[in-house]
């Protein structure tokens, strides 16, 4: 044969039924229209094809070096989208293994040669035949089969040698990777590869590559590139195992290569900066530096006769190529691949553009546009302009100074924020709000960008005073909460006292008071840092989580998570009491409620409480359980009482003490008639002696 019967056999592997089917008849239809031949031996040769398809006659190229497939390339849409064997390709190589022709001057042994091409297709009829029994054997079939010379575990000698390769006219980019010691072998199976690794199988590339498929095997260098192509050949794996079993292609994803998407291309770079990787462009290689860098690229201004001005950038325009990335973009030229911000793409690769774009390698101007360029252009590309020594002098007087900004900000009488805003360049202070025709170079882009940032804060023109005013509430707010920080490190902002009054409030209550007093518990809310009339709004806008509340003043209160909105919710919502109370600044509470007020302070962690000594005293005695004076039976009671009989008179002589009110109340049987009896008996013995003589167990 003049091809070897593995490679014809990996073609029709990459290709897939279907396409096999049409290539065969393609082949039986004579559609083939092989142009050149450049023929070694049976591993070793290249083929030029034309193939007359449904749609048109396609260009095939197919490259054998050495029984590895180096290339191959048809102009059809099916090799365009998978990038790999199509039914023009298959059938080229088909048409060419069985041409009598061809056999007869590749080998001079014609009729040998078709015997075997009979002989290869009776073999494929009998494979297909017996496929299922083969399958059979292999699934029970020993593995720990003797290998020649594999490379041993743990030793760290496979190399990883990536290659790019990429299309300028589709602008995609792929990764093929090949791997080795000291010869190398192109992955072809990505999927597969996967599964040996993860399956930690042994797996043969070639007769000098042969290893067990773990990372200990691979060098240290190769473990980030081996990471990033695990991770995409388990992509491609799953992908096409879960296309449709009956698409007419088979799969939707390539797997002989890792086509390259943005985020990707980010992820690679990491791991190739700084090394050398081969390079294919259209078919032609080449091997680029991986930069973490931008290009130095420049923009010459100098003088075209006594009129003009001439601009030229110091680099090839038409020489290199743009690669997107997510978060960077990669610009490719003279070997070398940089990596650029997104603001080097959006300044010096857009004044690139401009050259490009036009096909000219220069931008002659008249000399009395020259400020324009200073005002709009310059600011974009500082860094990246160049001034010839000849005429800096002459330019130094278009060159924009400093822009410097100053803010005023103030109320008016509706309670919006007025912004009266100045530019100044030196000595030069203007209103850029008024028309006007100023002598000065100017920074349009960085005026423009200051009015836009005032733009998205909210402010709108308030043309009849040329200045700026924020009306929306929602937009003052965010303004005073947010925006205005940034505008003070980048401007002079300069606000009125009437301003600095009505900044964002947090509330906060200075000195909360708590005693007890004529048998209530009091607690003092006037020193709070607001009006308590609005109170009841205040809480409304609170319970429906606003953001803030706008005071009668004008001011802010921000209504945000903090310990003072939760103490007032929870005396206002856990003891039922009515706004109105405390608008007055301090609520009457009953006794009772002196505990519970006290877990409120305790959990918001409210520390500047003022509280008087009787309310201590309660809450000290109840939390330490101090009621040694209680403990005391009455005298005159002839009975003996359990100890849990006696904790509830105790609980109940407390209560009482207290004034708290409470219930004794227990399952039946456990006698609490003489726990109350001894309660009642101590209670008439302290009324004993008075006016009233009455005594009543209750």
């Amino acid at each position: 044969m003049i091809v070897k019967e593995n490679i014809i056999k990996e073609f029709i592997t990459s290709a897939g039924q279907a396409r096999k089917e049409k290539a065969e008849e393609y082949v039986a239809q004579k559609r083939i229209n092989i142009k050149k031949v450049i023929y070694e031996q049976d591993n070793h040769f290249e083929i030029r094809s034309q193939v007359k398809g449904e749609q048109g006659i396609y260009e095939v190229y197919i490259q054998i070096t050495k029984g590895e497939i180096q290339e191959v390339s048809c102009t059809c849409e099916d090799y365009k989208a998978h990038y790999g064997t199509c039914k023009h390709i298959l059938a080229t190589l088909l048409e060419f293994a069985s041409n009598e022709n061809y056999i007869r001057i590749f080998s001079g042994e014609a009729e040998e040669k078709q015997n075997d091409i009979a002989m290869y297709k009776k073999y494929q009829k009998q494979e297909e035949k017996y496929r299922n029994f083969k399958q059979l054997i292999h699934t029970f079939y020993p593995t720990h089969e003797l290998v020649s010379t594999p490379i041993k575990k743990g030793n760290h000698k496979i190399k990883l040698e990536p290659k790019l390769i990429y299309n300028s006219y589709l602008k995609t980019l792929k990764l093929e990777i090949k791997l080795g010691d000291k010869q190398y072998y192109k992955l072809k199976n990505f999927p597969e590869f996967y599964d040996r690794m993860q399956k930690r199988e042994y797996g043969r590339y070639g007769t000098k590559l042969e290893f067990l498929h773990e990372e200990e095997a691979f060098s240290i260098k190769s473990l980030p590139l081996l990471h990033y192509v695990l991770k995409y050949a388990e992509i491609i794996k799953y992908a096409n195992e879960a296309t449709n079993q009956y698409s007419y292609y088979g799969r939707t994803m390539e797997d002989n290569y890792i086509t390259i998407s943005n985020s990707g291309m980010d992820e690679l770079f990491e791991i190739l900066q700084g090394q050398e990787v081969t390079f294919q462009k259209d078919g032609k290689e080449e091997k680029i530096i991986c930069r973490k860098k931008e290009p130095e690229i420049q923009f010459l201004l100098q003088e075209e006769g006594p009129k003009e001005y001439r601009i030229t950038p110091n680099i090839d325009i038409y020489n290199y190529e743009l690669i997107e990335g997510k978060t960077y973009i990669y610009f490719l030229q003279n070997g070398e691949l940089y990596q650029c911000t997104q603001e080097f793409e959006q300044n010096t690769l857009k004044f690139l553009q401009v050259f490009r774009s036009n096909f000219t390698s220069e931008i002659t101007f008249p000399k009395e546009e020259v400020s324009q360029l200073f005002s709009v252009v310059f600011p974009k590309v500082r860094t990246q302009f160049a001034i010839n020594e000849q005429i800096k002098e002459e330019i130094q007087q278009y060159i924009p100074k400093e822009l410097y900004v100053k803010l005023y900000l103030d109320y008016n009488e509706k309670n919006y924020i007025t912004a009266d805003i100045k530019f100044v360049y030196g000595d030069t202070e203007f209103n850029p709000l008024l028309e006007q025709n100023l002598d000065i170079p100017r920074d349009i882009v960085k005026e423009d960008e200051v009015l836009e940032m005032l733009k998205q804060s909210g402010f709108m023109l308030e043309s009849k005073k040329a200045r700026l005013i924020l009306v929306k509430e929602e937009a003052i707010y965010d303004f005073l909460a947010r925006d205005i920080e940034t505008y003070m490190k980048k401007f002079e902002v300069l606000a009125t006292d009437h301003f600095k009054q009505k900044e964002i409030k947090q509330p906060n209550v200075k000195n909360l008071g708590v005693r007890i007093e004529n048998n209530l518990l009091q607690v003092d809310f006037s020193n709070l840092n607001f009006d308590l009339s609005e109170i009841k709004e205040i809480m409304q806008k609170y319970h429906l989580k606003k953001k803030y509340h706008r005071l009668k003043d004008g001011s802010f209160l921000n209504l945000e998570q903090n310990e003072t909105m939760n103490l007032i919710d929870q005396i206002t919502t856990g003891m039922e009491v009515n706004y109105k109370q405390l608008e007055k600044g301090e609520l009457e509470l009953p006794i009772y409620r002196s505990l519970y007020l006290e877990r409120i302070l305790t959990k918001n962690q409210i520390t500047n409480v003022r509280k008087n000594a009787s309310y201590q005293e309660l809450i000290h005695r109840v939390e330490k359980r101090d009621f040694s004076e209680f403990i005391e039976l009455p005298k005159n009671l002839h009975a003996t009482l359990r100890n849990y009989q006696k904790t509830g008179y105790e609980w109940l002589k407390v209560i009482d003490f207290y004034h708290f009110g409470g219930i004794l109340a227990d399952d039946m049987g456990l006698r609490k008639n003489i726990t109350i009896i001894s309660s009642s008996i101590r209670l008439c013995a302290k009324y004993e002696g008075t006016k009233t003589k009455h005594c009543s167990m209750s």
